[in-house]
């Protein structure tokens, strides 16, 4: 089995660049165009390896999409220059086109890489090897936009292919299936595969994250049992960072340090004094941060790694939540001494932690790693993400920033903390979101404190899809993605995480975040109207255009509650499973591959209510349908390439559409259910039935429809997180199964029951 096998869009993602340009048919230069034929080559004055990879996809593109035949004495040339008059700046870049020539200028090799970026781009939207005359010098916005392969598990060690503690996605007890690392060619030379990490960059990343445990990666004198396989990962680690670096990409560590162990693990035997309390969630116990050998074991970890691997950039620590690591990681601050001392005596708390703040616990986290990365690497960035601390103290959390180190940057969630609403019901926002552009005064307030202070702060967004819709590539609402960025300056951001482990597939939405990158920034409707006209063609663009902004306006409806996100039926949509007898069984999670997908309590509606989030799924529905339509205007104006990537993306649109269908009809069957279970009166019944079966026969329909589009675009219906399929024609072929037995045995049956 290969990657292919299991991903078949993986294909794509790690075929040549040139594979996915081609020439507009009747494209031609316009008046005053330069146009790069057969009289032209290629100079590179720079053999550093991101040089010689700009020079090599501009002559790829050149040669294989546009069939311009370089060579090597020619009249006119292509200069690939470096130019350190361009600042401080490495990804400063310079393009001046005019007929006697070509220069692209960077201010270092990474700079230069996205100048030909940037040349590569304005030929697109020509349709052809031609551009207009141009003098342009661009300077990054923000100083690191850190990204992740679309291809690469997070509940496997996705370097070495190591599968258990502490990596695993079954940690808190429910039932599911995580099939990655199974294939031949797994691993990071596929998941990173060269052209990966090349389109990676054209989209305007300049890093990439990775999820590291320290047990695993690394060796200290406090546990030496600990990093058995460190010098097998740290090679591996080490490898990446050298690749990615011929694309001007650098390499950073999400960790969740320090990660606890199940209740079994034979370390307790040998180490019961460091044990902290049992996980509420799982039976794994914390490791205590008051301890001196846990502290010993972070710093020592830390600078270990850094020092076997001094080529990466830096860390993205998260200290709140998520899995089982210090004491305090999953618990609020009680309201009084006696609760605390319940919890204390109830095993919850640990009696050392529980004297210390959770503030003061995280703040010696993040300094302990601080200061063994800075020990072996100085320059590498720290970098803590405020995610969670909400659960300890109001916004902006001014006790936990207190209490880091001057040299940590802070990064924020930039839309969790907003207020927003969904058909006139106000609610907070509390989950990333595409809907909500932000900044929240959450992440205002981080960015107030580290500005006072002279510091950075990073903002955690995602840009491909969030929980709103986590299994289409990516949500077609550019326009807000257009806005977020325009925001994010406004904020004063300086750098950025731009996914987690899913929302990561390269997509039209990571691509116009990457045109908005760029100093000077681009207005939201030049930026758009520039990549629906590098896609589709420029006929074909106003029509894009209208239809992107109609799905933008259609999903500020959207109900974006992490109950809703985390347990709604958007996920599975036209797979989702129709239940008619009662079983009072949860959803299945939205975020992994559950095996018990019979859920059928409607539980996970707060705060709205189930009727209210049917009407926000009907509402959303009703004008989504509208924006597809606006888009599909397009069609009948883009030809060749253009109009078969355009019918691609509007089935990104239609999948959307299918699952907003889906999620309003599973709501309103289980209301009808639920009603009919529980009426006494023969009549009502009778008209619950006619509603259930007028459901079901519609979301047959809905869901038929849906095959096409899965049969169409292999992306649609994967979940990054889960790493497998959550919609596929299997799966809504066993929906439409029970469908089929809800209409013609359950219904039948319970009307003969009432004569």
């Amino acid at each position: 089995m290969r990657l292919a096998d299991t991903i078949p869009f993986s294909t794509d993602l790690r075929s040549p660049l040139w594979t996915e340009i081609s020439y507009r048919p009747r494209a031609t230069a316009r008046p005053g165009d330069v146009t790069i034929d057969g009289s032209w080559d290629i100079v590179c004055e720079s053999d550093e390896p991101a040089a010689v990879s700009a020079a090599d996809t501009l002559r790829d593109v050149l040669r294989m999409s546009y069939s311009v035949p370089l060579r090597g004495e020619a009249e006119r040339h292509i200069v690939l220059t470096l130019d350190e008059s361009l600042g401080d700046n490495p990804e400063t870049h310079r393009l001046v086109v005019a007929e006697q020539g070509i220069e692209v200028a960077g201010a270092s090799a990474a700079g230069l890489l996205h100048g030909v970026f940037r040349l590569i781009a304005l030929m697109r939207e020509r349709g052809g090897p031609f551009v207009a005359p141009v003098e342009e010098t661009r300077r990054p916005l923000f100083k690191h936009r850190i990204h992740r392969s679309a291809l690469s598990p997070f509940y496997v060690e996705e370097l070495s292919g190591y599968i258990g503690p502490p990596f695993e996605s079954n940690w808190r007890t429910v039932q599911c299936e995580y099939p990655a690392y199974i294939e031949d060619d797994a691993g990071p030379g596929q998941f990173y595969h060269e052209n990966v990490l090349l389109r990676l960059a054209m989209h305007g990343f300049n890093a990439i994250w990775l999820r590291g445990a320290l047990r695993k990666f690394a060796r200290c004198s406090p546990f030496p049992e600990f990093g058995e396989n460190a010098d097998a990962i740290l090679g591996e680690l080490r490898r990446l960072c050298q690749r990615a670096a011929r694309f001007g990409m650098k390499v950073f560590l999400y960790l969740n340090e320090p990660m606890g162990l199940d209740e079994d693990d034979p370390f307790w035997d040998r180490y019961p004094h460091v044990q902290g309390p049992l996980c509420h969630m799982k039976p794994v116990y914390y490791l205590c941060t008051s301890t001196q050998e846990v502290k010993d074991y972070l710093r020592e970890s830390a600078e270990y790694v850094f020092r076997q691997v001094p080529e990466l950039a830096g860390v993205l620590l998260i200290t709140a939540s998520e899995y089982p690591s210090h004491c305090w990681c999953h618990s609020r601050i009680p309201g009084s001494a006696e609760q605390l001392e319940e919890m204390v005596e109830a095993g919850t708390m640990c009696p050392r932690c529980a004297d210390r703040t959770p503030q003061e616990v995280v703040g010696e986290i993040v300094t302990l790693l601080r200061d063994g990365i800075k020990a072996a690497n100085p320059d590498a960035e720290v970098v803590a993400w405020n995610w969670s601390w909400n659960m300890w103290e109001e916004d902006p959390q001014r006790g936990v920033l207190e209490q880091l180190p001057d040299d940590v940057i802070v990064m924020g969630d930039f839309e969790r903390g907003t207020m927003t609403e969904a058909c006139g019901f106000e609610y907070k926002n509390d989950e990333y979101s595409i809907k909500v552009i932000g900044p929240s005064p959450r992440f205002t307030g981080v960015a107030d404190f580290q500005r006072r202070r002279g510091l950075p702060v990073y903002a955690k967004v995602q840009i491909g899809t969030t929980h709103e819709n986590p299994d289409v590539p990516y949500l077609p609402t550019l326009h807000k993605i257009a806005g977020k960025w325009r925001a994010l300056v406004r904020a004063g951001c300086t750098g950025m995480m731009t996914c987690w482990n899913f929302g990561n597939m390269l997509s039209l939405g990571t691509e116009v975040a990457g045109e908005m990158n760029w100093d000077p920034q681009p207005e939201p409707d030049d930026a758009l109207r520039a990549l629906a006209t590098r896609h589709f063609g420029p006929d074909a663009a106003d029509d894009v255009l209208a239809g992107w902004q109609q799905l933008c306006t259609a999903h500020d409806d959207f109900p974006t509650s992490i109950p809703v996100m985390y347990y709604g039926p958007i996920s599975r949509g036209p797979a989702f499973r129709f239940v008619f007898d009662r079983r009072d069984q949860k959803f299945p999670r939205s975020w992994l591959l559950d095996t018990n997908l019979d859920g059928d309590r409607l539980d996970w509606v707060s705060p709205f209510g189930a009727e209210k989030v049917l009407e926000c799924y009907r509402t959303v529905a009703d004008n989504w349908l509208e924006g597809v339509e606006m888009m599909q205007q397009g069609l009948d104006r883009a030809t060749g390439a253009d109009r078969d990537r355009l019918e691609r993306e509007i089935g990104v649109a239609k999948m959307c559409y299918r699952q907003l269908v889906s999620a309003g009809n599973v709501v309103d069957f289980l209301l009808a259910r639920d009603a009919f279970y529980a009426s006494d009166d023969p009549s009502a019944k009778r008209v619950l039935l006619d509603r259930m079966e007028r459901i079901c026969r519609d979301e047959a329909a809905n869901a038929t429809l849906a095959i096409a589009l899965c049969d169409a675009d292999s992306r649609l219906g994967w979940h990054g997180e889960g790493y497998g399929y959550m919609i596929d024609r299997e799966l809504i072929a066993e929906k439409l199964s029970g469908l089929g037995d809800i209409i013609e045995r359950r219904i039948p049956a319970e009307r003969r029951k009432l004569g």
